[in-house]
């Protein structure tokens, strides 16, 4: 077994120190001494009486034994404790046993002794064995998020990755050329990269703690870029309240859709258009639309339009399945809508 798969005996000693076991929780034990040592005087001599007792003190024994070796054996000899807990369940049943035997003054044949002793064992095993297996359930459960949760951020690196040298060659690229030109819009495009760069670099290899209004910090700077590369062709707007701008929302997901509304609707018009982000919430749905007045689309809108928005859809799906979308489509207006929805938390 790998030293990153957990056994069975420290998934038992991780869930017997989570569920309190081994009176780690004193009440129940002060409560059923108190109770057995006020009704002794008057209840001793009822086997009902002698039953119950036996019956507490071999849980309270098994409880005991088990909780404090799930606390103290060592990581390595835990592959023995789930027969050390039947050792102490089989402790605490012939506690148990012998205790109701020693006070109830009825004699018991054979056949009843053996009834009594399974019954012991029985309701030891079913007090110490169902809490055990909820805990291991909730405790692999939890296990089973965590890992999900570890190859979700794996994927959505390694989309990310595919995106972020997509965005960065073209920017610099825009650079190069202006600097060949001796351009004078070089400085100032220079500023609005490096103005981006400082606002991503902590941002963008997280898959997460990321929010609606961080992201827009992002497209401001690239639509920033763009507008000192297209000039008067383009012009921008975003329209999101600042009681949205603290909402989570995953790094690039807004940047890659002004891409290709740029790319796809901007750039191919002659005249250029203007491009509008809107940010709204309802009904447990977060919706952000991308509008650009560029090149309509033409016909049908296409399932993927560009490698960006095929990795974000991916994206969407390893995070939230079906509860979040992206339609691309052609609004009353006769302009060109990215429409994402996302679930709020």
């Amino acid at each position: 077994m790998s030293a990153t798969t957990p056994s069975l005996g420290s998934d038992l000693a991780q869930t017997l120190r989570e569920e309190g076991v081994g009176w780690q929780r004193g009440a129940p034990l002060l409560a059923g001494l108190v109770l057995f040592g006020l009704t002794a005087p008057w209840l001793r001599e009822q086997p009902a009486w002698a039953l119950s007792l036996g019956l507490w003190l071999g849980h309270a024994t098994t409880d005991g034994l088990g909780g404090l070796m799930g606390r103290r054996l060592r990581t390595e000899h835990r592959i023995a404790l789930p027969s050390l807990l039947f050792l102490a369940l089989l402790l605490g049943a012939m506690l148990g046993w012998s205790v109701e035997q020693l006070l109830t003054t009825a004699l018991f044949s054979g056949n009843d002794r053996v009834v009594r002793a399974w019954l012991h064992f029985g309701f030891g095993a079913l007090l110490m064995g169902l809490p055990l297996l909820q805990g291991l359930r909730r405790l692999r459960a939890v296990r089973r998020v965590e890992r999900e949760r570890a190859r979700l951020r794996a994927e959505l690196q390694m989309l990310q990755a595919q995106i972020e040298p997509h965005f960065l060659f073209n920017t610099l690229a825009t650079l190069r050329s202006y600097v060949r030109q001796g351009s004078d819009r070089a400085l100032p495009l220079l500023d609005a990269i490096s103005g981006l760069l400082e606002t991503t670099l902590d941002r963008v290899r997280q898959a997460e703690d990321s929010t609606l209004g961080q992201e827009c910090q992002i497209v401001e700077h690239y639509l920033a870029i763009m507008a000192l590369r297209l000039g008067t062709r383009l012009s921008y707007r975003l329209d999101v309240d600042a009681a949205l701008r603290p909402l989570p929302l995953p790094p690039l997901m807004l940047q890659p859709l002004v891409e290709n509304a740029i790319q796809h609707g901007i750039e191919p018009s002659e005249s250029g258009g203007t491009i509008q982000l809107r940010a709204e919430s309802g009904s447990g749905r977060l919706l952000l639309r991308v509008i650009n007045s560029g090149q309509a689309l033409v016909g049908e809108a296409p399932s993927g339009h560009g490698l960006a928005l095929i990795n974000l859809r991916q994206r969407l799906r390893a995070l939230h399945g079906d509860r979040a979308d992206l339609q691309l489509a052609t609004n009353a207006d006769g302009f060109t809508e990215a429409t994402l929805t996302l679930p709020l938390p």
